[in-house]
């Protein structure tokens, strides 16, 4: 891995997402928030979405991934992939503040992850995607 990863936390809704910020030696121009879905945890299944995180970084791209609340290490209750809107928008605010310099920030997920992410994108005024 280049660049270095942080732990954060993020505050959703009055709980903690727990979360790792990767970070490309060089200024990122675009960031990832990776949306985990399901009965699953920022780490992914078989480190999937910690590989991918790392990969990205090493390619300049500024990645966040958390545990959404209810699952791993984060607190509140479980929730379905409908209910997480709250959650990938506080993701994306911790990422575009921790990263300033982020021009872009890519969703990315899947099955449950990706359908929470289109849930947030569509509930977003059209100034705010």
């Amino acid at each position: 891995m280049t660049g270095n990863e942080q732990a954060l936390t993020v505050d959703c809704q009055g709980e903690r997402l727990v979360a790792v910020l990767s970070l490309p030696p060089a200024q990122a121009m675009v960031g990832v928030v990776i949306v985990v879905g399901g009965p699953q945890y920022r780490a992914g299944s078989h480190r999937q979405f910690t590989e991918l995180a790392r990969a990205l970084c090493a390619n300049g791209i500024a990645v966040l991934r958390s545990d959404v609340r209810g699952m791993g290490d984060s607190t509140g209750a479980q929730r379905s992939f409908e209910d997480l809107a709250d959650d990938v928008g506080a993701l994306t605010g911790a990422l575009r503040a921790a990263v300033p310099n982020v021009q872009r920030v890519v969703l990315w997920g899947l099955c449950d992850g990706a359908s929470a992410a289109l849930l947030h994108l569509h509930a977003q005024p059209a100034s705010r995607v």
